[in-house]
């Protein structure tokens, strides 16, 4: 008997009208279906059916992070047309792969290096110290996976 292997694609999107700390109105189930269109688009029937297992299974929307589950092998499809890809709903947006790693564990510990670097960067933008700790809260929560 053979394992499926999943791989977790961790992506964020830019936006190329908001500023880094505005929020960002996008669903999973909106992000899953638009890949899933894309994908149907550039390879066909054979990319569509191959992509079947395709989840949105993380997405944080102050940091504009986003996890992605696939199978091995049908994996390249997605990561292959992310950089084709401008609009994310109605925003127009850029994606950049920041991870793609084999298992979920290895993702959240690069999501929380990456969320630790975004949190110095930020901080000072914001003065009262209340502001800050509701900022950093917002950044670093992460439903359970």
């Amino acid at each position: 008997m053979v394992r499926v292997k999943n791989r977790y694609i961790l992506i964020q999107f830019m936006c190329n009208n908001r500023s880094d700390t505005d929020a960002f109105a996008l669903t999973s189930h909106n992000l899953t279906k638009f890949l899933r269109e894309k994908i149907e688009k550039y390879y066909g029937e054979f990319g569509l059916a191959s992509t079947l297992r395709l989840h949105v299974i993380y997405f944080n929307d102050k940091t504009r992070l986003c996890i992605i589950q696939t199978r091995h092998g049908p994996h390249r499809f997605v990561t292959s047309i992310l950089p084709l890809l401008t609009v994310a709903d109605t925003e127009q947006v850029r994606y950049r792969t920041l991870y793609v790693g084999a298992t979920l564990q290895q993702c959240q510990k690069f999501i929380v290096r990456y969320q630790q670097e975004y949190v110095n960067k930020m901080i000072g933008n914001y003065k009262g110290e209340a502001q800050r700790q509701r900022f950093v809260e917002e950044v670093t929560k992460m439903k359970q996976i």
